[in-house]
């Protein structure tokens, strides 16, 4: 009987032991649910914890079962690791941020985890706070345009002006940019700043744009729309850091511009309507110009109110005697915060082909004032440039008369009798004089090289002679002259480049297939304008370049260009 005791006592201790096991293992498993605060205000959200000890149990759960109450903002996984009396122990967390659709208190079922669940929550939502009449509002828009009065035209600017007022701490907010239908749109300066309105202290975020109509007719810029969350601190707690705040949503007033077209009194060869246009120009040293060798003109054009792919080229009147090769135009488009200021510039090279005076003629450049409404010109003065005769062409030479005619005297009398030998000595003292004259002229020749004969090619533009151009390209290099040097390739491409690489330097550096060549002729290009390049250019890795293509495409590796005249025949 003892034993039957012993037993049903070793019984009782077994089950007992298990039970606590039991107990331990469903503790371990435990998910609990918990939520950082039990009231909330429709706009604001709450943060929902889920958490348990057990490093092996998944947190994995269908988060669709919200829903229909909340938007599930976000959420991400957190473990915690601690030592409590010697004992490490873990933790694992599922934090999800939840927004509140409608006021109620709202349920927040039990949630399932594989072998658990978690309990119930509610949360008590209340309506988001209505202002009294008169009271300030927290947050708003105010949006104007500038000019404040019209007219407006297609392809003027307007400038729309948006200011976004608050007063607490605003933190995700976004505003959509303006985006009227056939415009377009550039956003100008963002200042923050303070103002005071109706008595309030507001913080200011004041963003400025440039409008750009492309039509006439009725233009609606839509309401601007502003959403984010308010930071709204109770009086009674200093800090709420789980508190992302109240999300609000406030828009503007949508704007209705009506657009005119072109006026009908523009006489103008492009629509240019601007606050501003102004014309200048900048001209390349010209103090010893001669025949053949080209002149740079550059003709900038500066606006306030148009951008720069809207400027358009002005119209010269004809040039006689003269090839004009126009260059790419460049420009960009700046602007001082509040207006939009376009930059171009138009670059012409100008070969005279004629000794004398050379005039690069006034341009005039018909634009419309927006501010004053009226049609203005603007106008570019001509400029005089006295050209040389060609200094690779010879002096020409006065022949004496010919033989067998009888000069006349100082005494002007042509009476006097020339006996035979008086003859013979005459005509004599004239063949000595030729023979030197003609000496001299070759021996003039052959120092200052082979005369450059003009040859008229098949489209009507003249060409020199290949070897003293190459010859004349080698020296500018070697000496840094980057003006001299950008004139005589520019010279060479056009007549002696192979036929479909001939145009402008950019056009045959694009097609040459000689990266180092490119490069040089792109450093060239940027030199050749400056005033004050000379000697500071370095010529020799053009030079270089251009010789190892002349290399290639000759099928030569030797040739040495300008130093073998006998090359380019």
């Amino acid at each position: 009987m003892v034993f039957d005791q012993l037993g049903r006592q070793v019984s009782r201790l077994a089950l007992f032991v298990m039970m606590l096991m039991v107990a331990s293992v469903a503790q371990s498993a435990t998910v609990i649910a918990k939520l950082d605060r039990n009231s909330a205000v429709v706009g604001e959200t709450v943060t929902l914890v889920l958490q348990t000890n057990d490093t092996d149990q998944s947190l994995d759960t269908d988060l669709s079962v919200l829903q229909a109450d909340f938007d599930v903002l976000n959420q991400r996984s957190e473990t915690q690791m601690s030592f409590v009396n010697g004992q490490q122990k873990a933790s694992v967390r599922l934090v999800v941020t939840l927004e509140p659709k409608h006021q109620g208190t709202l349920l927040i079922p039990a949630l399932k985890f594989p072998g658990v669940s978690s309990r119930p929550l509610y949360l008590k939502v209340s309506a988001a706070p209505v202002l009294a009449p008169g009271v300030a509002e927290p947050v708003f828009i105010e949006v104007m345009v500038q000019p404040e009065s019209g007219p407006y035209y297609v392809l003027s600017q307007v400038g729309l002006m948006v200011r976004i007022f608050y007063q607490a701490n605003l933190t995700e907010a976004a505003i959509n940019p303006p985006a009227p239908a056939q415009a377009s749109v550039r956003l100008l300066d963002e200042v923050p700043y303070q103002a005071d309105r109706n008595g309030q202290r507001y913080r200011v975020l004041e963003r400025r744009y440039a409008i750009f109509p492309e039509r006439s007719g009725t233009l609606t810029v839509p309401a601007m729309q502003l959403s984010g969350r308010l930071i709204e601190r109770p009086s009674d707690r200093l800090w709420q850091p789980t508190v992302r705040g109240r999300r609000v949503h406030v828009e503007s007033e949508p704007l209705i511009l009506e657009i005119k077209p072109r006026p009908t009194t523009f006489t103008g060869d492009f629509w240019l309507p601007a606050r501003r246009i102004t014309l200048s120009q900048q001209i390349s040293d010209n103090a010893n110009l001669h025949v053949g060798e080209p002149i740079t003109r550059t003709v900038i054009m500066d606006a306030m109110g148009l951008e720069e792919n809207m400027l358009e080229e002005p119209l010269w009147p004809e040039v006689p005697a003269t090839r004009i090769y126009p260059d790419q135009p460049q420009g960009i488009s700046r602007d001082d915060g509040e207006w939009v200021l376009g930059h171009k510039e138009f670059r012409y090279a100008i070969v005279p082909e004629q000794a004398g005076e050379l005039v690069l003629p006034e341009i005039r450049l018909d634009w419309w004032d927006t501010v004053a409404n009226q049609q203005r010109t603007a106008v570019l003065p001509e400029h005089r440039v006295n050209v040389l005769p060609s200094e690779l062409s010879p002096s020409a030479v006065v022949l004496p008369p010919a033989a067998g005619v009888i000069p006349e005297t100082s005494t002007g009398n042509s009476d006097v009798d020339l006996t035979p030998s008086t003859s013979t000595i005459v005509w004599k003292i004239s063949t000595g004089v030729l023979a030197f004259l003609w000496l001299s002229t070759l021996f003039i020749y052959l120092r200052r090289g082979p005369v450059i004969t003009l040859v008229a090619s098949s489209n009507g533009s003249a060409s020199l002679a290949e070897k003293v151009l190459l010859k004349r390209l080698q020296l500018a290099c070697q000496k840094g002259d980057a003006s001299s040097a950008r004139k005589d390739l520019a010279q060479w491409i056009r007549n002696y480049a192979p036929q479909n690489q001939r145009g402008s330097m950019r056009d045959f550096a694009a097609v040459c297939g000689e990266p180092a060549l490119q490069v040089s002729i792109a450093e060239l290009d940027a030199w050749g304008f400056a005033d004050d390049s000379a000697g500071l250019w370095k010529g020799g890795a053009l030079w270089a370049a251009f010789k190892c293509w002349q290399d290639q495409v000759n099928g030569s590796q030797n040739a040495e260009i300008g130093d073998k005249p006998d090359l380019y025949q």
